[in-house]
């Protein structure tokens, strides 16, 4: 059987490129841009490696797309569906590292290390007196294996925890106390601090606006999941009258966050560049992952992670 191409998007995790370039059972392309990628496809590519899309990626010879992200909200799955390209995921390949990721943003907002950072800058020693987590109450919402780590690790630092998730009949983590997302702001209104971990919905529309925040008081907001679940100019409203004592984000609704957004001057805000997820242990993991489909790729086993089209919608 003839080699699989895969073609590597240039944006990839830690460890990604480096881990398929040593593969001697597949033929690897790595353009330097976009174009370079849709033109790898169009010669013939029947793999592509990437967490972002454009719909000149779709070529007739694409055939599955070895995603490096959790979540599949950028692709056009119907489209997808109709010509038999699968999406496989990284479901699960970055799970502590985005957990560990939202308790540092959590810290530096309740220590206040955002602000002894800023202090830094300017030589300038100004004691600061932060809050303790211990005895706080947490809610999570999206309780995924994420939204699940986050909680455990929550729990082993004697916080409350209570979490929303669309459909918690089944739920079987290590949340006690779980609610649907029509009870969003009442968790709100018990916290002192919301954890977002879950996926951008289906239509965009933000989880968070003024009501909840409103509800949430004077408390904490981070945000690990999609920059499109926090209605940002609700965000900086409720930021500058100085109700809401701080906000985390990994993500945000336009990314790269512009420079002239006052969330860059806040020093309530502590921001990170949609990276929660990298470290220098993804390659690797990701790696096991992309194995096993590339065997069923070459029909010789079963895929992980593979999203369908009905699955998404149920997702």
């Amino acid at each position: 059987m003839t080699q699989p191409n895969v073609v590597l998007h240039p944006d990839l995790p830690p460890g990604v490129r480096e881990f398929l370039t040593d593969k001697p059972d597949i033929t690897v392309q790595s353009p330097t841009d976009g174009a370079g990628v849709a033109e790898s496809l169009a010669a013939g590519g029947s793999v592509l490696v990437t967490h972002t899309w454009r719909d000149e990626f779709l070529t007739p010879s694409l055939r599955w797309i070895a995603g490096t992200g959790a979540g599949f909200e950028q692709y056009p799955l119907d489209r997808f569906e109709a010509q038999g390209v699968v999406l496989t995921t990284a479901a699960g390949v970055h799970t502590n590292c985005v957990a560990e990721h939202a308790f540092a943003l959590l810290l530096a907002l309740t220590r206040r290390i955002g602000e002894a950072a800023r202090n830094m800058e300017h030589a300038r020693w100004q004691p600061l007196i932060g809050e303790e987590l211990g005895g706080k109450k947490l809610a999570v919402i999206g309780l995924g294996r994420i939204g699940d780590a986050i909680a455990e690790r929550a729990l082993s630092w004697g916080m409350d925890v209570a979490g929303c998730k669309r459909n918690p009949t089944h739920y079987a983590g290590p949340v006690k106390d779980v609610r649907g997302t029509d009870q969003l702001i009442d968790v709100c209104g018990w916290a002192d601090i919301v954890v977002l971990a879950s996926p951008a919905r289906p239509d965009g529309r933000p989880l968070i606006s003024g009501p909840e925040l409103e509800a949430l008081g004077p408390g904490w907001i981070v945000n690990v999941g999609r920059g499109s679940l926090i209605d940002e100019t609700a965000l900086i409203g409720a930021l500058s009258t100085g109700r809401l004592r701080g906000a985390g984000l990994d993500v945000t609704g336009t990314e790269p966050l512009p420079a002239d957004s006052p969330l860059w001057n806040d020093p309530k805000v502590v921001i990170s560049a949609h990276n929660a997820g990298a470290s220098p242990g993804f390659g690797r993991r990701w790696g096991v992952l992309f194995d096993r489909n590339l065997a069923a790729f070459t029909g010789g086993g079963d895929w992980i992670n593979r999203l369908g089209h009905d699955i998404a919608r149920g997702h």
